[in-house]
C-alpha cells in the first residue's frame, strides 16, 4: 500500500473529534449554571460548539460529504436536547438550541458549498 493513497479517515483528527464530542456531551448534560463562563448566551455557545465540531469532523473525515457530516451533527444536537429534556438530567430542552446548532453547522459548510459551486466545471 502506497503512502500517497488518500485516506478516508484521519486518525489523529478522529481522536480529537471524538474527544470534542465527548466533552460536548458532558458539558451539555452536567448540572450547572449555563450563564457562567466566557460566553454567557447559551445560543452563542451552541453556535460556536457546532461550528467547531463541523470543522473537526471535516478534518477527521476529509472524504465525507458535507451534508452527511451535517446530518450526523444535527442528529447529535437533537439527541442532546432530548436527553436534556429527561427529568433525571435536570436540564431544560430548547428547540432554539437546535436552531443555533444548525446555524453553526451551516455557517461552516455554507462557504465551502458556495466555493465548490462557483468553481465547478460546466463542461
Amino acid at each position: 500500500m502506497s503512502l500517497f493513497i488518500p485516506r478516508k479517515i484521519s486518525w489523529p483528527g478522529l481522536l480529537v473529534f471524538i474527544g470534542a464530542v465527548a466533552f460536548t456531551l458532558y458539558a451539555a448534560l452536567a448540572p450547572g449554571d449555563d450563564t457562567a463562563g466566557l460566553i454567557p448566551w447559551d445560543k452563542a455557545k451552541h453556535f460556536i460548539v457546532f461550528y467547531g465540531l463541523t470543522f473537526l469532523a471535516t478534518i477527521a473525515l476529509p472524504k465525507s460529504r458535507l451534508w452527511k457530516i451535517g446530518v450526523v451533527l444535527l442528529g447529535f444536537g437533537v439527541a442532546i436536547e432530548i436527553l436534556q429534556g429527561l427529568p433525571i438530567v435536570g436540564r431544560d430542552a430548547d428547540v432554539f438550541d437546535v436552531v443555533a446548532d444548525v446555524c453553526g453547522i451551516g455557517f461552516f459548510c455554507g462557504p465551502i458549498v458556495v466555493a465548490q459551486w462557483l468553481n465547478r466545471d460546466d463542461d
